[in-house]
């Protein structure tokens, strides 16, 4: 591996690249972060949150930062997909991420890098036709949930205007150098859809696991009214149809005289009128002391939530590889899951947890039913769940083959000018 690989990774993203200001600018983070101790000169180029600096340097990471007045300059303030619903919102955004382009542009004419390593599509769509050059060094990782929608794999009938016509990701994917999805599903449908075999490749999440596990806090359930006496099912992710919310609070239903708590944690924003059809059916259901709604919760308090939780569920109808479920594995938690996208790669069914079809809440209540009725099992997954982080989904081992990636770009591209 080349000391002093020179790699910069552009987001355009309405959060923070930071640990706990959302999923992908957490990856975008850990990535740049331990790309770093490995000896390499990462850059991350953001825009410029209010209360920042300009440049400093965070765990070996330079941040740059740039000023964008079209939206907000507060982290996580505006929802992408709630903008681009309404014209008025879209044009910002459109408006916005070409201003982003431009600037970074104009930042790239004075600075180079080996590699530049994009993690959302919409800006890097309008670099790639600013400067042509630069789609020989350029790797996409397409941080995608909502494959139907941003890959034109199925019904687009609720997706914005534009999207149902036009995949920002297979547009840019088919012009850079290398692509990472998730899960390999994924990239098998991909291909395709028309993206080359050998420009695509599969790399899941990581996780920080030396970060997980320890910390318990014996007020914590209090703190988000988790009755310390019942057994506590955990779910974080954001409150929407995607993620298959719907379908637990059925099984927490299915489960009511069960002396049991589930603990849903996650942004209620995205999605308002489904939030508050699952509040309507907590209290027509009389589930108000059996499913709670934490909100958004802080960093620190999640990973303590994890610890302190006997059982981790995510009922999703489609994932890539979610955090919430490696941060749980990484805690040594059993879990139940839904066979799609990457989940499978962490919950190997019946060893450290269970996989259940999706929108199948009787299935899921059934395995909720056996993890509480036996403590042994659960001790058993836990430990499973923690020796497979350890040995398959810490981003020290999930790094090594995005530097195999970032080896093989710079490799070909010295080859192309002998």
């Amino acid at each position: 591996m080349r000391d002093k690989m020179k790699i910069l990774h552009m987001y355009d993203g309405h959060e923070r690249v930071f640990p706990g200001e959302g999923s992908v600018p957490s990856v975008v983070y850990q990535i740049a972060k331990h790309t770093a101790k490995k000896g390499l000169d990462v850059t991350v180029l953001e825009r410029r949150w209010r209360g920042t600096n300009y440049r400093e340097e965070i765990e070996r990471i330079k941040f740059e930062r740039i000023d964008l007045k079209i939206c907000s300059e507060i982290s996580n303030k505006e929802i992408v997909y709630t903008l681009a619903k309404k014209p008025s919102g879209l044009l910002r955004l459109v408006l916005d991420r070409a201003h982003f382009a431009l600037k970074v542009n104009k930042y790239l004419s004075k600075n180079d890098f080996d590699i530049i390593h994009v993690h959302l599509p919409f800006a890097s769509n309008v670099l790639i036709n600013l400067k042509r050059k630069l789609r020989v060094k350029m790797i996409y990782t397409a941080h995608v949930g909502e494959e139907k929608v941003r890959f034109k794999l199925g019904s687009c009938k609720d997706a914005p205007l534009p999207l149902r016509f036009f995949s920002p990701d297979l547009y840019l994917m088919k012009r850079v150098k290398k692509s990472v999805v998730l899960n390999e599903p994924l990239r098998l449908k991909l291909i395709g859809k028309g993206i080359k075999a050998e420009s695509i490749v599969t790399i899941p999440n990581g996780v920080d696991v030396s970060n997980f596990g320890s910390d318990v806090g014996e007020n914590i359930r209090n703190k988000y009214r988790a009755e310390k006496r019942k057994t506590m099912i955990m779910f974080a992710g954001s409150i929407t149809p995607r993620k298959g919310v719907d379908y637990l609070v059925k099984a927490a239903e299915m489960l009511k005289g069960e002396d049991i708590i589930f603990l849903l944690v996650g942004n209620p924003n995205l999605d308002k009128e489904f939030t508050e059809k699952i509040k309507e059916f907590i209290r027509t259901k009389g589930l108000e002391e059996n499913v709670k709604l934490a909100g958004f919760v802080p960093y620190e308090d999640l990973k303590i939530l994890y610890s302190v939780c006997d059982i981790f569920v995510l009922p999703s109808l489609e994932e890539g590889s979610p955090i919430a479920l490696t941060e749980a594995l990484a805690t040594g938690k059993p879990l139940i899951g839904t066979s799609v996208g990457g989940t499978p790669l962490m919950i190997k069914d019946g060893w450290n947890g269970f996989l259940i079809e999706p929108a199948n809440e009787r299935q899921l209540a059934e395995k909720i039913k056996y993890l509480i009725d036996d403590p042994e099992e659960r001790k058993r997954m836990s430990e499973n769940s923690r020796k497979l982080a350890e040995e398959e989904f810490d981003w020290i081992k999930v790094t090594e083959r995005y530097l195999e990636v970032y080896e093989e770009i710079l490799d070909g591209n010295q080859e192309e000018i002998c």
